[in-house]
């Protein structure tokens, strides 16, 4: 029988998830968790248990948890002899044991190693493995393993690292055939860390049958260099250049530059770091973004920087101009449910009574929309009917008098970032796009391949399978969800 001994702290995920990299990465599937925990981490020994429960139903095993055993955080010796005993014990049953050092306080890491590798009683009893799962960006540590890239991730046996010795590394293959699934885009991580795991590193991504961008995964950084094609001809019901160098934009392949004077520019991370600034000043400060701004998700970007902050003292008030709203949600044109688009007949009935590319690119701006309305942004209202700039710069100016403070723009338009400087208390960040970058993060390759389902229609991953954002019947509520559907490869025989 194998048995894992893991220490409860303050991130239940730094428990979970080296038992869950030890069972996907070198197929160590225990028959027993030993948790020692104390008062102060109770809730998350709840938490731990019951997500262990989930992934042995997962798996369709039984783990056995033991729970028993309670150890003050504050007594070294307490610990220590409890440690002690759990291995004594097991060993003397004739069972395997692996200690996770992972969790816990630094002192709980140094005994559980020490224990596993020179033994207690004289080292009579000793641990067979001693796992640490080591993240290299502690931003990540309250995610699930598989939302993290496993590129970050290393699981190491200090035993095996130690003595020198090869350790045998067998990733957990899942019998049976795999069935098409609906997934979010934070899943479709998970998708891309799984082939990683079983060997894949390149990943090449087509549209319609034809080479749009080639990926190459690297191990032991957060990196995967990039290779996209110059120039694309597509069926109109599918898309273009154009829409595709939108995605590229959404996705953060290409570089993201800001200004606020025009002449002065900031990289992405120059840009957070400055509007961080901005609202931890006492001012009240309302963000805004133009309909281009959504489109290539600024907002998330800007939210999911802020989640990795430690520093939470910031106000952060968000706005959404109904304008705006109005011209992402208003319909431009629908793929007839006969085939026709235009002029052209449509072969694939997937995209029967779908949306039009435009209007597909305008989902990305949808999602961004839904986000906001999460965070609870206000509505900045018209002052009469049009859609044209000088309604929406007559609308922030009275959005400002009835809400004292100052409004910061996002626009990707150049006139409208020039009119929006000569209005007082408004803030108006340009946002571009230089060039395509060499080497991207793996949230990047996970963004374009969901961007690119999702505008196109369909994208076939080598080793993935079909990623598509159409299907037959699909209906409106089922966009509104903003998932992809994943038919898994088919593996050739030979």
């Amino acid at each position: 029988m194998r048995v894992w001994i893991t220490t409860v702290g303050t991130s239940p995920f730094a428990v979970f998830n080296s038992l869950w990299m030890a069972i996907a990465r070198d197929s160590y599937y225990p028959d027993k968790i030993y948790l020692l925990w104390n008062d102060k981490v109770k809730r998350n020994m709840e938490k731990i248990k019951s997500y262990i429960e989930a992934l042995a139903k997962a798996y369709g095993r039984t783990i056995a948890i033991d729970d028993t055993h309670k150890v003050d955080e504050e007594d070294f010796r307490t610990f220590t002899k409890t440690l002690a005993e759990i291995i004594k014990r097991e060993k003397l049953e004739g069972n395997e044991i692996a200690i996770d050092m992972t969790p816990g306080r630094k002192f709980m890491s140094a005994f559980s190693m020490y224990a596993g590798i020179e033994g207690v009683e004289g080292g009579k009893f000793k641990a067979d493995k001693i796992y640490y799962l080591h993240l290299r960006d502690l931003s990540y540590i309250n995610l699930p393993l598989y939302l993290i890239p496993f590129s970050i991730q290393e699981l190491l046996e200090m035993k095996s690292e130690l003595s020198g010795k090869e350790r045998t590394k067998e990733p957990l293959r899942l019998e049976g055939e795999k069935e098409e699934i609906k997934i979010t885009r934070e899943e479709l991580m998970a998708v891309i860390n799984q082939e990683f795991l079983l060997g894949r590193e390149l990943l090449k991504i087509k549209v319609s049958g034809k080479d749009i961008a080639t990926i190459s995964l690297r191990e032991n950084e957060n990196l995967a260099k990039v290779s996209v094609v110059k120039n694309l001809s597509l069926p109109s019901y599918v898309g273009d250049y154009g829409l595709f160098s939108s995605v590229l934009n959404a996705s953060g392949i290409r570089e993201l530059k800001a200004t606020l004077d025009g002449e002065k520019w900031m990289n992405e991370e120059e840009l957070y770091r400055w509007l961080l600034n901005k609202i931890k000043e006492k001012e009240t400060r309302y963000i805004t973004f133009d309909t281009n701004s959504l489109i290539f998700g600024i907002p998330r970007r800007f939210l999911e920087f802020l989640d990795r902050q430690k520093d939470k003292a910031y106000s952060l008030n968000l706005a959404i101009s109904r304008i705006v709203e109005t011209e992402l949600t208003k319909e431009k044109a629908k793929i007839l449910r006969d085939g026709r688009f235009f002029d052209e007949y449509v072969l694939d009935s997937d995209y029967w009574n779908q949306p039009s590319p435009k209007d597909r690119l305008f989902k990305l701006g949808q999602l961004q929309l839904k986000l906001l309305n999460e965070r609870n942004a206000i509505l900045i209202e018209p002052t009469r009917e049009g859609t044209g700039d000088d309604v929406i710069l007559e609308s922030f100016v009275e959005f400002l008098r009835k809400n004292e403070g100052e409004l910061i723009v996002f626009t990707s338009d150049k006139n409208f970032f020039a009119n929006l400087k000569h209005l007082r208390n408004i803030e108006p960040i340009y946002v571009g796009f230089g060039e395509i970058k060499e080497y991207v993060t793996w949230e990047n390759v996970r963004d374009f391949i969901f961007a690119s389902a999702i505008v196109f229609g369909k994208v076939n991953v080598s080793g993935i399978g079909e990623v598509k954002a159409v299907w037959r019947g699909k209906n409106p509520w089922e966009w509104d969800k903003v998932k992809v559907s994943l038919k898994p490869e088919t593996k050739k025989s030979h």
